[in-house]
């Protein structure tokens, strides 16, 4: 069947949080839309990709294909998504969080608002306090606008979708740290490609810890590497004028 959207959700040791995902993204109100759940097992090791398989032979929907790309060693946050997108058959594609921090309904409200439209990217963006992960987010955000020299605001905010066309733009994408999200923000941003936000609320993580936040010497390292990549992505020899 022909797909309309396909939603890649990256997974690290997240097998808690499977069931409910399939779950929420299977009672969504599809009307007439084909819609693909792409879960990447991103190197995970504990029973994640178990309780994909067993999410795919429960599923009976006729609108909605789940489908797991699997990676026997991490790749990266961005590793895992990109290799979801490589995998994705829908017309409009992209990402959100596999932790249940974000509402999969966003995704579909994204896809309503930008379907039909070419060379725009739909995105999030966080409306909620959040206390410490917002002040971490807001300290980025600054870092990231001073040097590559353009006003970002919100770049990790999930969910994200564009057309596939898009992705003849996102040629070097970063496979590790969190890097994946101010690349694509800021390569739309100097494409001249425009960007559509919604209103979304980060919910509190229930199961599973982050793999860096939760670690002193994890957190810093994160956070120098981060700002080596902002000043890689500001010096890059891509050619960033719009086309």
């Amino acid at each position: 069947m022909s797909i309309n959207f396909s939603l890649v959700l990256p997974c690290y040791n997240e097998e808690k949080n499977i069931a409910f995902l399939c779950d929420e993204f299977l009672s969504l109100p599809m009307d007439d839309y084909k819609a693909e759940l792409i879960l990447v097992n991103n190197g995970s090791e504990d029973r994640t990709q178990d309780e994909i398989n067993k999410a795919i032979k429960k599923n009976n929907s006729k609108s909605i294909v789940i489908k797991l790309v699997n990676i026997s060693k991490n790749k990266g946050y961005g590793g895992g998504i990109y290799e979801g997108l490589k995998n994705a058959s829908g017309e409009y594609i992209g990402w959100a969080h596999a932790d249940l921090q974000t509402p999969l309904k966003d995704f579909l409200k994204l896809y309503k608002l930008i379907r039909d439209k070419k060379n725009i990217l739909g995105k999030g963006f966080r409306i909620n306090n959040r206390g410490f992960d917002g002040i971490v987010s807001r300290f980025h955000e600054t870092l990231a606008s001073v040097i590559l020299g353009t006003k970002l605001r919100e770049i990790n905010a999930q969910p994200k979708i564009f057309d596939r066309e898009l992705m003849k733009y996102f040629k070097d994408i970063p496979f590790k740290w969190t890097t994946l999200d101010t690349y694509i923000v800021y390569t739309c941003q100097k494409k001249n490609i425009q960007i559509e936000t919604i209103d979304v609320v980060f919910n509190t993580r229930k199961y599973g810890q982050s793999k860096w936040k939760n670690n002193f010497i994890n957190f810093i390292t994160h956070i120098f590497f981060n700002i080596l990549y902002l000043f890689k992505l500001r010096f890059s020899k891509n050619n960033y004028d719009a086309k």
